[in-house]
């Protein structure tokens, strides 16, 4: 609040000085450097405004003041500029001014792509890239309209060649007044039309100067657009969010996505056809525009296609990991297993299957609640990955299962394996909510080389793993050596201690 009075009061301040000066000094010496002094001192509190609410915005809210801030920059610069020339005249500087003034706004039509369902507030760079995308087409837009005009016809520019300027400067304000007419949101709605109405203001006040009677610098004139800036300081100020920004999760409906993206291709369609025209006369400058356009229309095409690079990665990692525990999911391990088995049937080489069970889970889900159960996993997986060797593939087969396929392993290799899983784990203290938790696991494993028996590898480990919880967990159990034989292969002891 204090920010606030003070900002406003410098603006007063700022704004009886310039009456003063109408009053007193008028068109004549030094009026019209006072006057072009006011009002950039003008554009200062109208910054600080800008700024100050848009770092208290969310969403939507904040990327349109950021807009705004982007509009009144250059607004800003011009207004410096026009003071700077009326004491070192220069054609370079007025043609630069006159751009800057006649453009301002171009940023601030940005906003009227901004999604509230997608805004986050955040800067982003395809965002960036179209803005410079559209101050080239304003700056080709200006050589096209007004500069050549001019060179052409000599001093002054004729009704007819503002005409476009003030038809797209209009369609600009409609469309600001009715998106806020037709949006259910209320800060979309108090943003949109209040801007929309002061566009159409400022619009109106602009035609007034161009096509009314001529009026010399420091007239009284000068006071409207002085108030054009002292009206979105105020606005700055006054204005509250509502509303918490909602960000939809679900994507944005496909036509409505194509539709946008062909937006952004007439950016560099104007700029070339408009500089079909300005090469008739000034090729180098059209050379420049043209190549300037096509380095940001590439650049967003290269952005575009790695963000689809880095979303097609991500799905491809989501469909074949599980989301708990980072490891390969169910299908995603039989996958591997299947390739693995068809190696081993090629190189003539065993392949061992480690099938694994976290001891008595339940209980940890009973008594420490599922949460907890779930960072059991997470650590227990990770801890398996670490101990298997590099080429080694674990996955989790289900619930608190999982499986290891080991390439080139005969059943003494996958049996030490296993028991360097199981050692290892049974060693971790876990820490779970403040408290320790000691976990063991239960591993069959079994062995073979030929995917068209891969069900049989895999009943086979699923028996061996079923011994192993009946001769007390916490252990290593190989295979039977045959269906029926009375005698299986050594199991590996641990402690007496597991949950």
């Amino acid at each position: 609040m204090k920010r606030t009075r003070i900002v406003l009061a410098i603006t007063a301040a700022l704004w009886v000085a310039h009456v003063a000066q109408v009053v007193v000094w008028g068109a004549n010496p030094p009026g019209p450097k006072i006057s072009d002094f006011i009002q950039f001192a003008l554009g200062i509190p109208l910054l600080i405004a800008i700024f100050s609410v848009s770092a208290r915005s969310e969403g939507l809210a904040r990327s349109f003041w950021r807009l705004v801030a982007a509009a009144y920059v250059p607004w800003m610069t011009a207004q410096g500029l026009a003071f700077y020339n009326d004491f070192y005249p220069s054609n370079a500087v007025a043609w630069l001014t006159n751009l800057l003034f006649c453009f301002w706004f171009a940023p601030l039509a940005m906003a009227l792509f901004l999604d509230p369902e997608r805004e986050t507030g955040e800067v982003d760079s395809l965002l960036v890239l179209d803005f410079v995308q559209g101050v080239l087409v304003c700056i080709t837009a200006y050589v096209y309209f007004f500069y050549l005009p001019k060179s052409n016809a000599g001093d002054g520019l004729s009704h007819e060649v503002w005409a476009p300027y003030f038809v797209g400067y209009a369609a600009v304000a409609g469309s600001f007044v009715l998106r806020g007419i037709i949006s259910h949101s209320r800060d979309v709605r108090s943003l949109f039309l209040r801007f929309g109405i002061f566009l159409a203001i400022s619009g109106l006040v602009d035609a007034l100067f161009y096509y009314g009677p001529p009026l010399p610098a420091g007239k009284w004139f000068d006071l409207l657009w002085s108030a054009l800036i002292v009206a979105p300081t105020i606005l700055a100020l006054t204005w509250k969010q509502a509303e918490s920004p909602i960000v939809s999760v679900e994507p944005p409906h496909p036509t409505r996505r194509i539709y946008s993206e062909l937006f952004f291709l007439l950016y560099p369609v104007l700029v070339l056809a408009m500089s079909l025209r300005i090469a008739r006369e000034r090729l180098g400058l059209a050379a420049l525009i043209v190549m300037l356009s096509f380095l940001c229309s590439s650049a967003r095409l290269l952005i575009t296609q790695h963000r689809m690079m880095e979303v097609k990665e991500a799905l491809r990692r989501e469909a074949a990991h599980d989301p708990l525990t980072g490891l390969w999911n169910r299908k995603a391990i039989f996958e591997i297993l299947d390739r693995e088995l068809l190696r081993a049937q090629r190189s003539d080489e065993p392949l061992g299957l480690i099938m694994i069970d976290l001891d008595h889970f339940k209980v940890i889900n009973d008594t420490r609640g599922h949460a907890a159960g779930d960072a059991v996993l997470r650590i227990i997986a990770s801890a398996i990955a670490a101990v298997v060797r590099p080429y080694d593939s674990v996955g989790r087969y289900g619930g608190e299962e999982f499986l290891i396929v080991a390439p080139g392993c005969g059943m003494a290799e996958a049996c030490e394996l296993a028991e360097r899983v199981r050692s290892h784990i049974a060693g971790t203290s876990i820490n779970v909510a403040g408290s320790s938790v000691r976990v063991s696991l239960s591993l069959g494993v079994s062995t073979g080389k030929d995917p068209v028996e891969i069900d049989k590898i895999l009943s086979a480990a699923d028996r061996a793993l079923y011994e192993a919880k009946n001769a007390g967990r916490n252990r290593v159990a190989p295979v039977l050596k045959a269906a029926g034989a009375g005698q299986a292969g050594t199991s590996v002891v641990q402690s007496d201690f597991w949950l």
